[in-house]
């Protein structure tokens, strides 16, 4: 059968990975490739834009908009659904304030829908809670308050300009494959690649140096490495001088932080400590590149603010390999597109803490989704409790899942190869990705659910385009790091176009070339003196056990950690579809092989972990990989998919008390047995 090839870009983890879409004469997708011309992945591909096709012909998809009618759902129209919709969420703005309208957004769509969600919220003071509150809120948090932008200042290509680069907890040739090869391609030209991590990762076993820590102690280690700098003189003394404020106050913090002092906490030798210190002050440039390894914990925001205060002061800021690379990739809010008389503010502001209860209490009386947090948010259990407290839940879907199963109204979503828009990078570059196929029939972005129910409820419909390249253009100019950034420019850019790049300038390839920060007072504020930017005005060390959702007077009882994992076949929610995530089956417990010897437990047995807040049963899985106190397992993995409760049921609604950052990672645990049979 004829077919052609369409060029796309994946939009799953930020990579900016260019696809080839083999697509029949029917308009069906049948391969997905990676694209030899994209000058950032150069046809390397992972395992998930593969699974690609299969999700977009999965028979859970949802095809049609559902009413849910006695604990059944009917199919119903779009008008039926607007209808229904429309008339409630005008009632509760009008009865509980804008507040009592809310919208969790893990995954709206592209850059079309989330730029029709950010005019919407604006018009009707609606609070939206994205993806940070689970992934980045913690690191989001600590650069602000360092440099005044959560973006990533460097591009990933950078790696192959530094003499050193340090992964932090992160996992990148698993959980996002299609960038490991700008590491690998890095150490071929003599750049050093140390991991510093709890687990002996697959990116860990190909660095040139594994530094294991000791779980949730990432932070003494930053801190010890702090004083190793200053105490020695080897910190940027012009760069210090000129461009930072609060030195004085970060040296007196980490006075005592010694590395003899971090080894009894991390458990990594003295001269390990002395030796990796020796290789920053040496190997300059350097990149930093931490994960969800060392974010997604309950003291995660002092490690960040250590490692990243520690690439600042040795002048590893805006340089060709010097710096921090994130996968936050930010260009900046809009600004005045708005006019002020239309613009409205809810009346409170709810924590992504608060959100739950507030639900509960019946304070939120319409709740949008697009994404799946019955799965993906912690305490799964209460999270469905209280979605089931809100009078009204939409749901916009491509899956139905765990959260559609709480849902009111279902409607049916557009896939990312179902539309057109802009992607962002972790290589801070903006590229235009067409769409390659058509949705079903019924199934409309983002974008055109919120111009439609604007103009249900009044609104000015000017500021909703039908066209993603008009919402572009519209964007842009309202948006000045991306001002000069065109739609036309973007479809003849091979690779796309750097950002910032603002109207009549050149693109910038990374944040701070001229040392120009986004602070209040211009500089790298290396003290925090304003309790509402961060709570703590230097990092300090936080034991683990000693942080939310743990206590120390339970360690007998507890005696584990318990961490998750993502892996290669499955990144978020809609990859568990696929027969990839097939392979990796269901959801299993990672145990230390000797440890499990000592306790009987056989390979693919049956055993039950059990935090403070709930225990599930999955197989074990032995490895040498994990140490001996710390079990790994995979999130985000549904129900409605595996038959299981999602490993978030077993984490509390608690956070980083500093970063904001809900955890994930290193709770205190136990096993269980016999499950057997």
């Amino acid at each position: 059968m004829p077919y052609s090839l369409k060029k796309s870009v994946c939009g799953l983890c930020n990579g900016g990975c260019g696809l080839l879409i083999k697509v029949d004469q029917e308009g069906k997708i049948c391969a997905v490739y990676g694209d030899p011309e994209n000058p950032w992945n150069k046809g390397r591909i992972c395992p998930k834009p593969m699974e690609a096709a299969q999700s977009l012909n999965h028979p859970l998809r949802v095809r049609h908009p559902l009413k849910k009618e006695r604990g059944f759902y009917r199919r119903i129209t779009w008008e039926e659904a607007l209808d229904h919709i429309a008339p409630q969420w005008k009632e509760a703005r009008e009865k509980g304030g804008n507040s009592a309208v809310a919208a969790i957004i893990s995954k709206v769509g592209g850059s079309h829908s989330k730029f029709a969600l950010s005019v919407f919220a604006e018009l009707t003071g609606l609070n939206t809670y994205g993806t940070a509150p689970v992934c980045y809120e913690s690191e989001r948090k600590v650069r602000i308050s360092l440099f005044g932008s959560a973006a990533t200042p460097n591009p990933l290509s950078d790696v192959v300009e530094a003499r050193l680069v340090i992964l932090l907890g992160n996992n990148l040739a698993q959980t996002k494959a299609g960038q490991f090869p700008w590491i690998k391609e890095a150490q071929r030209k003599g750049t050093k690649v140390i991991v510093i991590d709890v687990r002996y990762t697959e990116t860990a076993c190909q660095a040139d140096q594994f530094i294991r820590v000791r779980p949730g102690t990432d932070a003494a280690l930053g801190l010890a490495l702090l004083n190793f700098i200053i105490t020695r003189g080897y910190y940027d003394r012009e760069l210090v001088e000129k461009h930072t404020l609060g030195f004085e106050e970060l040296a007196r913090a980490v006075e005592a932080c010694t590395p003899e002092w971090a080894a009894a906490i991390t458990g990594v030798e003295v001269d390990t400590i002395l030796a990796l210190g020796q290789d920053l002050a040496n190997l300059r440039p350097a990149l930093l590149y931490p994960g969800r390894g060392v974010c997604c914990v309950n003291n995660g925001a002092p490690a960040l603010w250590s490692f990243e205060a520690l690439m600042a002061l040795l002048g590893n800021i805006g340089k060709p390999g010097g710096g921090i690379i994130s996968h936050i990739v930010d260009y900046g809010k809009m600004q005045g597109l708005i006019p002020e008389g239309l613009r409205a503010k809810p009346e409170v502001k709810y924590t992504a803490q608060e959100l739950y209860q507030a639900m509960l209490e019946g304070k939120i009386r319409v709740l949008y989704i697009a994404g799946n947090p019955a799965a993906t948010w912690p305490d799964s259990n209460l999270m469905r409790e209280a979605l089931r407290r809100v009078p009204l839940v939409i749901h916009h879907t491509l899956f139905f899942d765990d959260t559609s199963a709480q849902a009111d109204i279902i409607l049916p979503a557009t896939h990312w190869l179902e539309e057109a828009g802009v992607q962002a990078s972790v290589h801070r570059v903006l590229q235009w990705r067409e769409a390659v196929t058509q949705p079903p029939p019924e199934a409309k972005p983002a974008a055109e659910f919120f111009r439609l129910l604007a103009g249900r409820l009044g609104l000015p419909l000017e500021y909703f385009p039908t066209d993603p390249a008009a919402a572009w253009e519209l964007e842009r100019q309202y948006t000045p790091q991306v001002s000069g950034i065109s739609v036309a420019a973007l479809k003849e850019a091979k690779g796309g176009i750097s950002y910032p790049c603002r109207q009549g300038e050149a693109p910038q390839r990374r944040l701070y070339s001229r040392l120009n920060f986004g602070t209040p007072s211009g500089k790298i504020e290396l003290y925090q003196r304003d309790p509402k930017v961060l709570p703590a005005a230097v990092p300090s060390y936080l034991d683990p056990l000693q942080g939310p959702g743990n206590d120390p007077h339970l360690k007998n009882e507890y005696p584990f950690f318990l961490s998750t994992a993502k892996v290669a076949y499955h990144y978020h929610t809609q990859n568990q579809y696929s027969s990839f995530a097939g392979r990796v089956g269901k959801p299993y417990l990672e145990i230390n092989a000797e440890l499990a010897r000592v306790l009987g437990i056989r390979e693919g047995e049956k055993i039950e972990v059990e935090t403070r807040f709930g225990s599930l049963a999955l197989p074990a899985r032995l490895s040498t990989a994990v140490p001996p106190d710390c079990f790994f397992t995979q999130p985000y993995y549904s129900e409605a998919g595996t038959g299981l409760k999602p490993a978030n049921s077993l984490y509390p609604i608690e956070v980083d008390p500093v970063g904001g950052n809900f955890i994930q990672k290193n709770l205190q645990c136990r096993l269980k047995r016999d499950l057997r049979g």
